[in-house]
């Protein structure tokens, strides 16, 4: 079967993508699913780190799999900004990647004004709805944990990735929530507007917000991009 890379988002870890790599190791894939560089540890180590200090450690693993695997293509998907890396990175191997996925992936975000804004208004919807209050402990723990230099440094990604989606030529599946309160969701239709592959498709899943993958419509999601990779690796054209 394949090899697939799955790459987190900004200030996020590995468990973003976590269900789908457990769908797609349940179909026979090889699955990796690095940790980016200044994630998954402390406020201090995310300051030290920039944009292409996130792209060389996903490089890093990408490179590892080709060599390890070198009678195998690979497969990209990635969660929100994980999805902009892989983007990045499949311009640079695309003679080795077979596809590439990008859920919840961010070209223009909600800005911080509209960040503090719903963070407002979801602590007052809070106060009639009590499930709502992991709704605002991860907003508050968002912007508290992120340094403003890593806000910088991701608002820079977006600069440098967005010019090249004009160039992307993979096979390639983007799908975006609807209800997402991070990413705007024409995020997704400029992606695949923009990228020049004769093998793509688009997918909004209307009752999802940005953690696509933990949302209450995962099963599909996932079911969606394994269904989109088995496709790839029969010799299909990818939609689904």
């Amino acid at each position: 079967m394949g090899v697939c890379l799955l790459l987190h988002g900004f200030t996020g870890t590995p468990f973003e993508v976590e269900p789908l790599a457990k769908e797609l190791a349940a179909r026979g894939h090889i699955i990796s699913m690095p940790t980016l560089a200044g994630h998954g540890s402390t406020r201090h180590e995310m300051e030290r780190v920039t944009w292409r200090d996130w792209i060389h450690s996903a490089e890093k693993e990408l490179v590892s799999l080709l060599n390890e695997h070198p009678g195998e293509q690979i497969h990209l998907v990635g969660f929100s900004m994980g999805g902009l890396i892989l983007a990045y990175l499949s311009l640079e191997h695309k003679e080795r990647i077979a596809s590439l996925t990008m859920l919840s992936s961010p070209i223009y975000t909600i800005n911080p004004k509209q960040l503090f804004r719903t963070i407002a208004e979801t602590i007052q919807k809070s106060m009639w709805a009590r499930d709502r209050s992991d709704d605002v402990a991860r907003y508050i723990s968002k912007v508290k944990g992120t340094p403003l230099r890593s806000l910088v440094h991701f608002r820079r990604l977006i600069q440098e990735v967005k010019p090249k989606l004009e160039q992307l030529d993979v096979p390639l599946l983007v799908i975006q929530g609807e209800l997402d309160d991070l990413v705007e969701p024409k995020s997704a239709a400029h992606i695949f507007d923009s990228a020049d592959c004769s093998h793509k498709d688009l997918h909004f899943f209307s009752r999802s917000g940005h953690m696509i993958c933990h949302d209450c419509e995962a099963d599909e999601v996932c079911r969606r991009v394994a269904d989109f990779i088995a496709r790839i690796e029969r010799g299909g054209e990818g939609a689904v």
